[in-house]
């Protein structure tokens, strides 16, 4: 079998998985689904102000909620490889002629879509609150989401083969996730934020993934942020997509 039969045979898999077990999918979806309800309209208050870059301030507030989702979408995805490998499914893998990238990136696929239908779903619900939508920025959005979706699955398998327990992965990926997103802005703009962290902020993918989601779905947007954040994200995802495989081959070997 060619790369790409495998990999269609082992995503396919996972989206049954997935389907069969969609409590997951929409525990990731209250988070953001809460923050939209709850939190959302207290920023109502801060309508104008030029932190905000621009007079809807929802559209400032979403796309932090949706590169969030996609952080928490791919960080924690390693827990069911470790499961796999209890099962002993990843054990038997080593034993098929089975492509172990394919193996790979079928999962992550799977990561990327899931995310992906959640975003969508996110958006769909905002609309009725006020958020509107800019399609030509949309679409450069979605790239973004998906390409941080895959760099933390991919970081999240990679760590899951390396420590095969829940309770060395659990405090990892809590340790990371917390400090990313807080600072990353997702709730209030960086430029609030002293100088230091300002500074330690342009170091972090997920920053970098907010800052040019709000400016697509702003009223003027700003090319360089756009051009920065795919300058950022796409060689990380090669670098991490590089040290997954070498995990993957290691070990499924």
């Amino acid at each position: 079998m060619t790369f790409l039969s495998n990999l269609q045979l082992f995503y396919s898999r996972k989206i049954r998985e997935a389907l069969r077990n969609p409590a997951f999918v929409m525990m990731t979806l209250t988070i953001p689904l809460l923050y939209l309800l709850l939190f959302a309209p207290m920023l109502k208050r801060f309508t104008g102000m030029a932190e905000f870059g621009s007079t809807n301030v929802l559209n400032f507030f979403l796309p932090g909620m949706i590169v969030v989702l996609a952080v928490f979408g791919g960080l924690f995805v390693g827990f069911g490889m470790i499961d796999e490998i209890r099962q002993g499914v990843i054990e038997r893998f080593r034993v098929t002629p089975a492509s172990r990238l394919a193996l790979l990136f079928g999962a992550v696929l799977r990561d990327v879509t899931s995310v992906m239908v959640q975003a969508i779903i996110i958006i769909a619900v905002a609309i009725p609150f006020g958020l509107k939508v800019n399609i030509p920025g949309l679409l450069l959005i979605f790239p973004l989401i998906a390409m941080l979706t895959a760099i933390f699955s991919a970081f999240s398998y990679a760590l899951a083969l390396i420590f095969k327990s829940e309770d060395a992965l659990a405090p990892i990926t809590q340790g990371i996730s917390m400090p990313i997103t807080l600072l990353a802005g997702f709730l209030l703009p960086m430029s609030l934020a002293p100088g230091w962290l300002q500074v330690a902020a342009h170091f972090n993918p997920v920053y970098y993934a907010i800052e040019a989601s709000r400016t697509l779905m702003s009223d003027h947007i700003d090319a360089q942020v756009v051009m920065e954040a795919y300058a950022f994200l796409i060689p990380l995802l090669g670098l991490v997509s590089w040290w997954a495989i070498r995990k993957f081959k290691t070990v499924i070997s």
